[in-house]
C-alpha cells in the first residue's frame, strides 16, 4: 500500500481561526470526545497606544458521532491557544477529567470535563500566570507527569511543566482542592523554549527543547542546572515525546527535519535517525502498541513512522493547505470504531493546520495490533 493511501478522510471542521493543537480524551467513557485549540494574531489598530498585537483564540470541544462525523459540543472564546493536554487517566471512576491549556497571555489554565444530564462541557477551574512580572510572555507548550500511567486508576498531585517564549520552564503541582501551585521557574534556553516533556518512567525528570538548538535534561532533585545538554540538533528543537511503555525510549523532532530516537540512558548519541523532509512540530506515540509515531511535519504534512527496528515512513497525509501543527491518535478501540458505523479502518486520527483553519478526522487503512490482543 502506498503511503498516501493509509489515510481516509472522514470529516472536516472549519475552526475559523488557525488551528494548532488537537487532543483526544483518553478516559472512558469520553474517548469519543476531542478538543482543538486555535490561535490568531490580530493586527493592532492604527493609533493604538499598545504596540503589541492582540492574540486571540478558541477551544472547541467536539464529539465523534455515527458515521465518523464531528459534532461541536462547546466553543470557548479565549486568548490564543498554543498547546492543550488531557491528564492521562483510563477511566472516570476515581478521577476527574482535566485539560491543561497553555495560552498566549502567559497562563496555564485547568479545565474540567463535566457531564450534566445530557450536556458535556469544559469548565475553567484554575489558572496561574507563568511569569510573575508583566512582560509579554507566551506559554508555548505543556506536559503532565502522568503520561506513563494511561492505564492507572488514580493520580495524586500530578505535576505540569510549561515552556515559554522567554526560554523558561515553569513547574507546577496540581492539588485536588483546585489549587495550582507553582514549584519553581528556571531559565532553560536563550530563546524560545518550544517544547517541554516529562520522562514518563520517572516524573523527577523532564526534557526541554529550544530555538537555541539545545535538547536539555533536568532532574528536579538536583536543582535548576540541566544534568545534560545535547547539541546534536542543527536547528531549533520543537518536539519531544517519551514512550509510555518502553521506559528508555524517547523521540525528538526539530526544524532540521530529522526524527531522532534516543535511549535515555545514553543521550549523547541517538539510536536511530530518519529525515521526514519537514520541520517536526509535534510527535505522538500510538496509544495501542506504542510503536508508531504520528508526526506533524509543518510544510510537509503529516506522517506516520514505524519505529520497530529501522524507522520507516508508512503513511503520509497531505490534504491540508497550511502548516501542519496538530495531530493525535484516537483512543477508541476497533470495536468502538465499529459501533460508530465508520465504513473504513479500525484506528482514527485527527489533524489540524494553521493557514487553512481546518480540523480533519481520518481513518487509517492499516491494522495497529493492541498489546493485549
Amino acid at each position: 500500500m502506498a503511503v498516501e493511501e493509509v489515510f481516509h478522510t472522514l470529516d472536516e471542521f472549519d475552526t475559523e481561526f488557525p488551528a494548532d493543537s488537537v487532543e483526544w480524551c483518553p478516559a472512558e467513557p469520553f474517548r469519543d470526545v476531542l478538543v482543538c485549540g486555535t490561535y490568531k494574531l490580530m493586527e493592532k489598530k492604527e493609533g493604538a497606544q499598545d504596540e503589541r498585537c492582540k492574540r486571540t483564540g478558541r477551544i472547541y470541544l467536539l464529539r465523534l458521532a455515527d458515521g465518523g462525523k464531528l459534532q461541536v459540543l462547546q466553543r470557548i472564546d479565549t486568548s490564543g491557544v498554543l498547546d492543550v493536554k488531557w491528564t492521562h487517566i483510563a477511566d472516570t471512576e476515581n478521577n476527574r477529567i482535566l485539560l491543561a491549556v497553555a495560552n498566549s497571555n502567559g497562563y496555564l489554565q485547568i479545565y474540567e470535563l463535566k457531564k450534566r444530564e445530557s450536556k458535556t462541557e469544559l469548565q475553567l477551574i484554575a489558572e496561574e500566570r507563568i511569569s510573575e512580572d508583566n512582560e509579554d510572555v507566551m506559554a508555548l507548550s505543556l506536559d503532565w507527569s502522568t503520561g506513563g500511567c494511561s492505564s492507572c486508576t488514580s493520580h495524586l498531585n500530578p505535576h505540569i511543566a510549561v515552556s515559554d517564549s522567554q526560554g523558561r520552564i515553569s513547574h507546577f503541582t496540581w492539588h485536588e482542592t483546585n489549587n495550582l501551585i507553582k514549584d519553581f521557574t528556571l531559565r532553560a534556553h536563550e530563546f524560545q523554549a518550544w517544547i517541554v516533556a516529562f520522562d514518563y518512567s520517572n516524573d523527577n525528570i523532564f526534557y526541554s527543547g529550544g530555538d537555541d538548538n539545545k535538547f536539555l535534561t533536568f532532574d528536579t532533585r538536583t536543582g535548576s542546572i540541566p544534568v545534560l545538554c545535547n547539541r546534536k540538533h542543527t536547528s531549533g528543537v520543537t518536539s519531544i515525546r517519551s514512550n509510555a511503555v518502553k521506559p528508555f525510549m524517547l523521540a525528538t523532532g526539530s526544524y532540521d527535519e530529522i526524527l531522532r530516537l534516543w535511549d535515555n540512558r545514553n543521550l549523547k548519541q541517538p539510536m536511530s535517525e530518519t529525515n521526514l523532509k519537514g520541520g517536526i512540530w509535534r510527535l505522538k506515540w500510538d496509544p495501542f502498541t506504542h510503536q508508531y509515531l504520528f508526526a506533524a511535519c509543518m510544510y510537509e504534512g503529516f506522517k506516520i513512522v514505524n519505529c520497530d527496528y529501522d524507522m520507516s515512513i508508512i503513511g503520509h497525509y497531505n490534504k491540508h493547505c497550511g502548516i501542519a501543527y496538530g495531530c493525535d491518535w484516537s483512543f477508541l478501540k476497533k470495536e468502538d470504531v465499529s459501533h460508530l458505523k465508520i465504513p473504513i479502518g479500525e484506528t482514527l486520527v485527527s489533524t489540524c493546520s494553521y493557514q487553512d483553519c481546518v480540523l480533519k478526522l481520518s481513518a487509517l487503512n492499516f491494522k495497529i495490533y493492541e498489546l493485549d490482543s
